[in-house]
């Protein structure tokens, strides 16, 4: 009764949550790709308005394609990236607790990524030379991914607390902000694919550092004496469910990638 719990990591996820880390951080950079070519279409074709050249429309890109590939962009990034990420790395933490997860918050946790990584990602796209834009957009989607990481530690449920260690979660909204800025000018001055790869990767452990030393800055205490004693809730998600919940998230993340891709087959990048 009342004592820290000791917790372990399971290594086999701790490198899944990276891999998720890494692949929504190349998708999100694949899309800005397509965001700095859909600039650079729209340039040329006011340079060919005021100079009486003909333009053909297939070549430049619709309004709705921009904010579709934008969206994209944020839902890979934060729903693949950073909120899947989190909760891979989450079941990786082993603790003799039996756990369950508020619904309600995890999918506001899960709004909160996507919609900072949309934010910050349009910022920085409107000007990607803006060092403000860049500092802006990297406090809002630092924020955005602080926000998301204790969302998702709020959602736990189980039979005792979290005894925070506020230097360390200073520490992780730092490095939040940091990395968040780092990936930002990353994602757009990238130019080839091996840049997008590495890019993708110091990524993925800037998304890791922030993800496991916020949960570095908790020490869990249990507060009963049978605490292996399962959860039930009808509107909470239990463990074993969590994994499928993700899988489910990652195939819709794939396929609205796969209907942008389809939208957007006639404009050559």
């Amino acid at each position: 009764m009342n004592e820290i719990v000791v917790t372990a990591y399971n290594p086999f996820y701790v490198a899944l949550s990276f891999f998720c880390a890494f692949m929504g951080a190349y998708t999100a950079l694949a899309c800005v790709y397509k965001l700095l070519a859909y600039q650079k279409a729209h340039i040329n074709h006011r340079l060919d308005q005021l100079t009486g050249k003909r333009t053909q429309l297939a070549a430049v890109p619709t309004p709705k394609m921009y904010f579709a590939t934008l969206l994209v962009a944020g839902i890979a990034f934060g729903g693949l990236g950073v909120w899947s990420m989190h909760f891979i790395g989450t079941l990786a933490l082993r603790m003799p607790i039996a756990v369950d997860y508020s619904i309600g918050i995890t999918l506001l946790s899960l709004l909160a990524a996507v919609a900072a990584a949309t934010w910050g990602l349009g910022i920085v796209a409107e000007n990607p030379h803006s060092k403000t834009r860049l500092v802006l957009a990297g406090a809002i989607l630092g924020l955005g991914v602080s926000a998301m990481h204790y969302l998702g530690m709020y959602s736990m449920n189980f039979d005792g607390f979290f005894l925070w260690n506020l230097g360390m979660v200073a520490l992780s909204c730092l490095i939040a902000f940091v990395a968040a800025t780092a990936a930002l000018w990353m994602a757009f001055a990238a130019s080839s694919n091996y840049a997008r790869l590495f890019a993708a990767a110091l990524m993925g452990v800037a998304v890791c550092a922030m993800h496991y030393t916020g949960m570095a800055a908790a020490d869990v205490v249990c507060t009963t004496s049978t605490p292996l004693l399962p959860l039930n809730s009808a509107r909470a998600i239990s463990v074993p469910q969590l994994p499928v919940l993700l899988v489910m998230l990652i195939v819709v993340i794939t396929f609205i990638v796969a209907l942008n891709r389809m939208y957007t087959r006639q404009f050559k990048t």
